[in-house]
């Protein structure tokens, strides 16, 4: 797990869901000694830190806000980037992952010719 954290290559999904939301939000004495649930806090706390240092732009997260969840449920450092919905916006999901434009721009044609008159 450390290594896919650490290496800027891999794209990260993080998938919101209520539950999700109430964990990573809770204060540390509200929460359960229970291995997922601090395995979650710790990698939501590493995610949000590297977001921090690149300047509060995202990069390499695909928030998946999952059937029940809300826009509320989205941590506030991922409010200002893309979420997504599922199953909604699938194929949008499976272009970032692939690293696909929706769009592409239409090749650049010829430039123009500049006529220079004296005067």
């Amino acid at each position: 797990m450390e290594r896919y954290l650490s290496e800027k290559e891999y794209l990260i999904i993080i998938i919101i869901s209520p539950k999700y939301y109430e964990t990573v939000t809770a204060s540390p004495f509200e929460l359960e000694n229970d291995e997922r649930m601090l395995n979650t806090v710790y990698i939501h706390k590493q995610l949000q830190s590297e977001f921090i240092q690149n300047g509060s732009k995202n990069f390499r997260f695909i928030p998946i806000l999952f059937p029940g969840a809300k826009k509320c449920h989205v941590p506030n450092w991922l409010q200002n980037t893309h979420v997504y919905a599922w199953p909604r916006d699938r194929d949008d999901i499976l272009r970032r992952l692939m690293r696909v434009e929706k769009y592409n721009p239409p090749p650049v044609g010829e430039l123009p010719t500049i006529v220079s008159i004296p005067i």
